[in-house]
């Protein structure tokens, strides 16, 4: 087995910390501490480390060890961007008649995510307020649009991740209403509310991020 396939076990364990929370924006990591962790040698351990380099989640310093990035919300701005234009192709898509919805697995996640509110399971809830929106992205069956929604995806899930595990106590932004008024309109095929609902969403997000002084 060569060092990239050895690469994959803590390349997809250290990402999976990172994205969750686990390890925070700011941290060192160190090779020789990651082998000795993962019981294996150090080339599999910096080629992991180039590939999450390569995601966008660390910047590998030279001498000094792995800094762990902090999140960038000029980024996520550009994220929330994106998914507006991409979530109103799709609508248009919708329509026109030129694609169909799986509205039952949207409303399988749309349940999956407030039920995970009420159970203050922040990560599940997460995990399905992003799945409600992919389901849409994933009828248009534009492979393209597809991977670029799963490229960010992982950063936005880290963002709301991190805000949750540093204040605990606060109330954190929930898509539960915004997702419950796109499943409503979806379901009863009012396509010019879903475009509404999409832009005042979107306006509000906007206001927020150049209140926080981000954008």
């Amino acid at each position: 087995m060569n060092a990239t396939s050895l690469a994959e076990k803590p390349y997809l364990e250290l990402r999976k910390q990172i994205i969750y929370g686990d390890i925070m924006p700011g941290e060192l990591l160190s090779e020789n501490n990651l082998s000795k962790e993962f019981e294996m040698s150090r080339t599999p351990i910096r080629n992991a480390l180039l590939f999450l380099e390569n995601d966008g989640f660390v910047t590998i310093l030279k001498n000094r060890g792995t800094l762990v990035k902090e999140i960038s919300y000029k980024e996520l701005f550009e994220i929330v961007e994106l998914n507006n234009c991409i979530m109103n192709y799709a609508v248009e898509l919708l329509q026109k008649g030129a694609i169909n919805l799986d509205i039952a697995q949207i409303k399988l996640h749309l349940d999956r995510q407030l039920q995970a509110e009420v159970n203050d399971e922040y990560a599940v809830y997460l995990k399905h307020s992003n799945l409600f929106a992919r389901t849409i992205v994933e009828n248009t069956r534009n492979q393209i649009m597809l991977q670029t929604f799963d490229s960010w995806r992982d950063k936005s899930f880290r963002a709301g991740m991190i805000g949750w595990k540093l204040r605990p106590n606060d109330k954190h932004y929930s898509a539960n209403v915004l997702n419950s008024k796109l499943y409503e309109a979806l379901s009863t095929e009012q396509y010019d509310k879903i475009k509404a609902i999409l832009e005042e969403n979107h306006y509000r997000i906007r206001e927020r991020f150049i209140r926080m002084g981000n954008i």
